[in-house]
Order: C-alpha cells, then sequence, then structure tokens
C-alpha cells in the first residue's frame, strides 16, 4: 500500500477503553506517513502494540479526519529522547458502529496518491510488521 509523508500533518490520540473514555487527546504530535490503511508517528507518550487507540489527523489545508486504529508496532528511537515511533492499522471503514467512519476513507482517497512515479513514498510501516 502506498505511504505518503506529509508535512504540516499531526496527530492528537487517546487510547480506546473504557477507562480512558473521559481521558483527553494527547498533544500535537508530527505524522511520520500516511496511507489509506495507516499512519505512523513520534510520540512519547506511553501506548503499547495492541492497543486500540482513537485518532484525529490535522491536515495542512485546516481538515481534520477521526479514525480508530490498533497499534502494531512502537520502536524506541535511539536519539537521546523518550520518542517512539508508533504504527497504527486502522481499524475497517464501514457503517458499523465499530468502524471507521466512510467520509474520512473518502478524504485519505482523495488526499493521497495511487501508485505513481515520483511520489514520497515510505515503506517503513511494513518493514515493522512482525
Amino acid at each position: 500500500m502506498p505511504r505518503l509523508v506529509l508535512n504540516n500533518t499531526s496527530v492528537r490520540f487517546k487510547k480506546l477503553n473504557p477507562a480512558a473514555f473521559w481521558t483527553r487527546l494527547s498533544p500535537h504530535f508530527s505524522i511520520h506517513d500516511l496511507s489509506k490503511s495507516g499512519l505512523s508517528f513520534k510520540t512519547d507518550f506511553p501506548v503499547s502494540k495492541g492497543e486500540k487507540v482513537y485518532l484525529k489527523v490535522f491536515f495542512s489545508d485546516g481538515n481534520a479526519i477521526t479514525l480508530k486504529g490498533i497499534v502494531k508496532w512502537r520502536k524506541e528511537l535511539s536519539n537521546g529522547s523518550n520518542m517512539s515511533l508508533v504504527g497504527v492499522q486502522f481499524l475497517p471503514f464501514g457503517k458499523n458502529s465499530d468502524y471507521n467512519d466512510l467520509s474520512s476513507l473518502n478524504y485519505l482517497r482523495k488526499l493521497l496518491p495511487s501508485t505513481h512515479v515520483g511520489s514520497q513514498i515510505s515503506n517503513e510501516f511494513n518493514e515493522h510488521l512482525e
């Protein structure tokens, strides 16, 4: 799946479980890359592989979409900070209340290129999957 590296795009998130229902969203974190099936971002907030998360993605055009996903990997960065690179796979899109809204998928389809030569595509997401 093509992944796009976007500038000035950020995400706020929180864990998607009953205990975190009233928890506020995290601060903004920069998105590393994005596709129709998932994204990766740098964070210093605690989140573990297998956890479901609620995401609000902010784009440079002023639009924002909300998504639900599951953390598929987390890689500690070796730059002396507490930051990690986290990969999230989106839950399915559809009309079921557990699914992501189809309008978010339609926005991603407009934003993301199909496989074109010259697109800035990162394969890093899939490289971290076990």
